[in-house]
């Protein structure tokens, strides 16, 4: 159970990504929403990827996390400027909580390498 709570975030992001992206490209704002779309597929593929090989890959994990982080913060300022009220805290949250795992997730390489 718990292997399934490690990873399963990344496939909401994913879903969350992958659906504003699609929106924003009906919506003919097509730069924007294809780069939403596409950071949305990249985690889709490492979630399946993480999915299919049964094994850590530590850095692989640390730049997925910092990806998604950026992803989410774009994904915070599109909803800033579409003027929502409660989505951007949300995925600004998120985005601060990867942030905030990438550098434990650094700090922690740090450690085992010292």
């Amino acid at each position: 159970m718990q292997k399934v709570l490690s990873s399963i975030h990344h496939l909401f992001v994913a879903i969350i990504l992958l659906l504003k992206g699609f929106d924003k490209i009906q919506h003919h704002h097509s730069f924007i929403g294809w780069t939403i779309l596409l950071f949305g597929l990249v985690i889709l593929v490492y979630f399946i990827f993480k999915k299919l090989a049964k094994k850590p890959h530590s850095l692989l994990e640390l730049f997925i996390h910092l990806f998604e982080s950026i992803a989410l913060f774009l994904t915070s300022y599109v909803y800033f400027q579409e003027g929502k009220t409660f989505l951007p805290y949300v995925t600004l949250i998120a985005a601060i909580g990867f942030l905030i795992a990438t550098v434990l997730h650094l700090k922690g390489n740090k450690k085992h390498s010292a």
